[in-house]
């Protein structure tokens, strides 16, 4: 049986909630890409960069986690503007592997910015970058300490026009093809089901301190089947760390 890892934030909880099918670990994004690289998984939404870096050993599957505008959950809490960070400290979540690029595209690229450092989320900070779960927690926590609370992918639609991919679901290259298909059709189900039972999810994750309402329209926020409009934005963010890097 394919080896199915789970993101454990909320905006993942549309995929599992009625998952006809086990999962085996339970893993924020960059550490479920680790998992990936050492051969403990099989399938699971990676961060779209980590993806990348093991195309030889996955292929990619049509779903995902994007946004066509706001993301909510993938913030950033600075003492300043974007703008206004030349020279300064940002500490970044362990977390994340594709937000933390998605932030030097921004700086560098768009506002042609570069900070001093980047530090670890204990240390002292002009800003800090926080993702998931954690950063919808953190928004009333942080604003008197840092109240510019910026948006990433809001940011990234505003400044090229749009959606932006953080994670898409791979299997494994080699899993039997009637497995990888039955889980794809597994998926496909446990989007419409989860979309369906956005109260119910609500009422589930009554830890992160929000209302279902809240919850159920942070949810529709996302797409979780990619179409050609993801795949465009996708090579788009790949060609700006393409020249981030040259």
């Amino acid at each position: 049986m394919i080896r199915v890892g789970r993101i454990p934030y909320l905006n993942c909880e549309p995929f599992y909630h009625a998952l006809d099918h086990p999962t085996v670990l339970d893993l924020p994004p960059r550490a479920m890409g680790e998992a990936a690289r050492r051969g403990e998984i099989d399938a699971a939404p990676l961060s779209v960069v980590d993806g990348w870096a093991l195309a030889e050993a996955f292929g990619p599957l049509p779903f995902g986690i994007a946004v066509r505008r706001a993301a909510r959950s993938v913030l950033l809490f600075s003492r300043r503007p974007l703008a206004r960070l030349d020279g300064a400290a940002i500490a970044v979540t362990p977390e994340t592997s594709t937000s933390v690029l998605l932030l030097r595209v921004l700086l560098a690229l768009r506002y042609g910015v570069a900070p001093r450092a980047w530090v670890g989320p204990e240390e002292e900070a002009d800003a800090r970058l926080l993702i998931g779960d954690g950063a919808l927690q953190a928004r009333g926590r942080l604003e008197a300490t840092y109240p510019h609370r910026i948006d990433l992918a809001l940011e990234w639609h505003a400044w090229t026009g749009l959606p932006f991919v953080f994670a898409r679901w791979v299997v494994r290259r080699g899993c039997p093809p009637e497995e990888v298909q039955t889980l794809a059709q597994a998926l496909g189900a446990a989007i419409d089901r989860g979309l369906a039972a956005l109260g119910e999810i609500g009422t589930k994750r009554r830890d992160l301190g929000l209302t279902s309402e809240e919850v159920a329209e942070y949810l529709r926020g996302f797409a979780y089947r990619l179409g050609p409009d993801e795949e465009k934005a996708e090579a788009e963010f790949r060609r700006c760390l393409e020249k981030l890097e040259a």
